[in-house]
């Protein structure tokens, strides 16, 4: 996982914490980097999803719906 994770440039999403949702006075990079960080997260956690057997999904799912 973490070698596609590497090669597909999106392994930062499991080693560093989401940043702050910038507010709308702020630079307009701060606005770039979290929504390709919360683009990114979406994309890693289908790919986990996509790798689970489908007994295990399933179980994430419920477990998911239960909170």
């Amino acid at each position: 996982m973490r070698f596609v994770l590497n090669q597909e440039r999106k392994e930062y999403v499991i080693e560093e914490p989401v940043p702050n949702e910038p507010g709308t006075n702020d630079p307009r990079a701060d606005k770039d980097k979290f929504k390709k960080h919360m683009d990114d997260m979406l994309d890693v956690g289908c790919l986990v999803l996509a790798t689970m057997t489908p007994s295990l999904r399933s179980n994430m799912s419920t477990w998911l719906h239960k909170r």
